[in-house]
């Protein structure tokens, strides 16, 4: 499955926001997308109001049961998250997903009609509220941070973690000495500005956390490891 998270992790209970949905949801388990779960989040336009109903039941037959004469509804909770833009600053960040938010299996079988399966997968249906951490300690794929301009992974450890100047939802490595007086770039940045977009401008403002180790995944015998590669640990706090 899309699950940008290992299993070394630790965080309080106390630390995670149980009330927004993610506004986009991977169509697989498989898919690598801004529903997987370790996508850094920031609040929809419009999707904190609290003034609206937990819940509404809205129209979505792709994910439920459709006949004839009939109204199916589905719940949807109303506040939303969505995945952090690039280059956002800190404070826009609310966390990371805790849970990958999907609509069917790898067998295109519609997971609402078997939770099991769902809870196997360490998922929530769409339109269901995804677990946010906003601080803690966690273990990221390769899937989660840009690499440097050389190719290696950006996520040295003692440097800050920014969200990624060219990729929603993920992050990147900068010293901390680059960013005070506001010129700092990350190499991912410098490359897409070489392509023509736009100048990034790393701060303060824009840490999320610490970058406190790193390492790699090999796999070992026969057994293909689907997180083989470069992982870092990352202290977040946002």
């Amino acid at each position: 499955m899309a699950y940008r998270l290992l299993p070394f992790r630790q965080y309080d209970e106390n630390d995670v926001i149980n009330l927004f949905a993610n506004d986009t949801s991977d169509a697989k388990p498989t898919t690598n997308g801004d529903g997987s779960a370790g996508v850094f989040v920031s609040i929809k336009s419009g999707g904190g109001n609290f003034s609206k109903d937990p819940i509404t039941y809205v129209d979505r037959t792709e994910l439920s049961a459709s006949y004839d004469h009939v109204k199916n509804q589905y719940p949807e909770v109303q506040l939303k998250v969505e995945a952090a833009s690039a280059g956002a600053f800190a404070g826009e960040v609310v966390g990371i997903t805790l849970k990958q938010t999907l609509e069917k299996d790898e067998n295109e079988e519609k997971l609402l009609y078997n939770p099991v399966k769902r809870d196997e997968l360490q998922a929530v249906l769409s339109g269901q509220a995804v677990p946010i951490a906003t601080r803690g300690i966690f273990t990221l794929t390769s899937d989660a941070f840009d690499n440097a301009e050389d190719g290696t992974p950006s996520c040295v450890p003692g440097t800050a973690a920014v969200i990624s100047p060219a990729t929603a939802g993920t992050v990147s490595g900068v010293a901390f000495s680059l960013l005070y007086g506001g010129v700092a770039t990350s190499v991912t940045g410098l490359a897409h500005v070489g392509q023509g977009g736009t100048v990034t401008k790393l701060t303060p403002d824009h840490v999320v956390g610490t970058w406190i180790g790193s390492g790699t995944r090999s796999s070992v015998g026969p057994i293909t490891d689907v997180h083989a590669g470069a992982y870092g640990v990352l202290k977040l706090n946002v």
